[in-house]
């Protein structure tokens, strides 16, 4: 039985024992456990998105100009990355004057390497 169940169950004891004024008591309390469980759940689900995020972290490597994640040959954006931590796949856009062209999908950049492109282009 759980902390919600048990204070129901209070709650059901109370009103029969006919105290009006503990039983609103207990009734506001059951809405106070119920939302610090909505909070506690909401917090676990971040916590672990913020180790998913974390281990990630750990592997990503920055070879000029662009960063990368450990086993992938796909770079990410430097500007989101290093501005909000954020992994986005660069979009390879071909070759220009200067280099080869790189888009970002989610800020819009727009880089320019003297790498050579991603595997499978040229």
């Amino acid at each position: 039985m759980g902390v919600v169940d048990n204070v129901k169950e209070i709650a059901d004891l109370v009103k029969k024992i006919g105290d009006l004024e503990l039983y609103r008591k207990i009734l506001n309390l059951e809405g106070e456990v119920i939302d610090l469980t909505h909070k506690n759940r909401s917090l676990e689900e971040e916590n672990r998105q913020l180790k998913r995020k974390g281990e990630f972290a750990v592997g990503m490597s920055y070879t000029e100009p662009f960063w990368y994640a450990e086993g992938d040959k796909i770079p990410f954006c430097p500007q989101c990355w290093e501005a909000d931590e954020i992994a986005v796949h660069l979009l390879y856009a071909g070759l220009m004057s200067g280099g080869h062209r790189y888009d970002c999908p989610k800020c819009k950049y727009t880089f320019c390497s003297k790498h050579t492109p991603m595997p499978g282009h040229k």
